[in-house]
């Protein structure tokens, strides 16, 4: 009997999906803090928040039931032992220390409704907020101009496909590779543990996985197969452990297609440069089509995995897909130049709501009409402010049920 909720594929029917509309944890981005907060400009939030309502609509207009992540956190933390869990969760994983701030601020945020704890915790919380409360002055006291937050803002958070992946009917939480965006996982572990509509939905591992690796990387293929980027945050080390359990202790998948691509900030993930469209055609970004290395896993008949190479990425698709081939179409209409400014807004990180049905960004006309030629329908979303952030539609979605395809 199918769950509640399954992914299978890339590319079924999308008909459940977790978003975060982006909220006030922008308005504490600063250009002092940018780069360590990971990001290359400051979006305007009153106007990324028109844009992610656009792309909640479009999905809801297209039969896709969208939860918000900050809804079922409040949900959750009606329960008081459920509130304390997740703040003290929140304040283990900080680099705070001294006994007396971390009382402090327990106390402070445990006093908070359900809709502003949530929210605090997402949109960073001030020194100057809980300066008072505080019996005595501390060197951060003093020196607040260093660093102005006792908790980071989480500005990353409504790029909900990294924090985790629904692959079949199991949760793989994501080990984050930079030490800005791993209090995000905490959010979907506890969404897990506790809310009715995780309730069928197990973890793939109940331990961490061994940094990093981020949902931006992890593509579920089909039954059989998964395809991994070896990138900028995920790395080799968390590869082989998961393909170790997947292939050998859990016999979950077959094969995992790994794919690494050019380590640069560009293409933080494997995502940013190839998304799949349809059930045998793919999107790719041009400037990586001679700078990415395929590299095939399975288990060997001694019951170990083995690791091969030698493949092209349309080789190893085609195999994996049990396709006779698969069409690239190469992003920008594989013109250098458009494709490689286009790239920057994300024209190849397009999220497939059916085969042959994507959501991408407007201003990545040639793209767009590229896919178009190929017999790929796109609807456009604006996301001039969303972009800022160096994602796209995929990188804001976390599918939680998908329809199977019919081989």
């Amino acid at each position: 009997m199918k769950k509640n909720m399954q992914v299978w594929s890339e590319v079924g029917q999308l008909k459940k999906v977790l978003l975060h509309r982006p909220g006030l944890e922008l308005t504490n981005l600063t250009p002092r803090y940018l780069e360590g907060l990971l990001f290359d400009e400051i979006p305007w939030l009153a106007k990324a928040k028109v844009e992610h309502d656009g792309f909640a609509r479009v999905l809801k207009e297209n039969g896709v039931e969208v939860f918000y992540v900050d809804r079922l956190l409040t949900e959750i933390v009606e329960d008081p032992e459920v509130k304390s869990e997740l703040i003290k969760r929140h304040l283990k994983a900080s680099p705070l220390i001294e006994p007396e701030i971390l009382d402090t601020i327990y106390n402070f945020l445990y006093e908070q409704s359900s809709e502003q704890l949530i929210s605090t915790i997402i949109a960073g919380l001030s020194k100057h907020e809980v300066q008072h409360l505080k019996k005595y002055r501390s060197l951060s006291d003093l020196t607040l101009d260093s660093y102005p937050f006792y908790l980071a803002p989480l500005p990353n958070m409504y790029f909900t496909r990294d924090h985790g992946s629904l692959i079949g009917e199991r949760l793989q939480v994501s080990s984050m590779f930079l030490p800005a965006r791993r209090l995000e996982t905490i959010f979907l572990r506890m969404i897990q543990k506790y809310h009715p509509l995780f309730k069928d939905v197990d973890l793939s591992f109940h331990e961490e996985i061994p940094y990093g690796i981020e949902g931006g990387d992890v593509f579920i293929l089909n039954r059989d197969s998964l395809m991994i980027g070896l990138s900028e945050r995920t790395t080799e080390e968390a590869i082989e452990w998961i393909a170790h359990n997947y292939l050998i202790g859990k016999e979950l998948v077959r094969q995992i297609i790994v794919v690494q691509v050019p380590t640069r900030r560009a293409y933080m993930h494997l995502d940013t440069v190839v998304t799949m469209v349809d059930g045998d055609k793919f999107l790719m970004y041009p400037g990586v089509k001679d700078a990415v290395n395929v590299f095939w896993l399975e288990k060997n008949k001694n019951g170990y995995v083995d690791a091969s190479n030698g493949y092209t990425l349309q080789g190893a698709l085609s195999k994996a897909l049990n396709l006779k081939n698969v069409e690239i179409i190469y992003s920008g209409d594989d013109d250098e130049i458009t494709a490689a400014r286009e790239q920057w807004s994300d024209s190849t990180n397009t999220l497939a709501i059916r085969p042959g049905l994507v959501i991408g960004y407007d201003r990545n006309e040639a793209t767009n009409e590229t896919l178009r030629k190929h017999g790929v329908d796109v609807i456009e979303i604006n996301g001039s402010e969303l972009v800022r952030g160096r994602g796209g539609p995929r990188c804001m979605s976390m599918p939680l049920d998908r329809e199977e395809l019919k081989v």
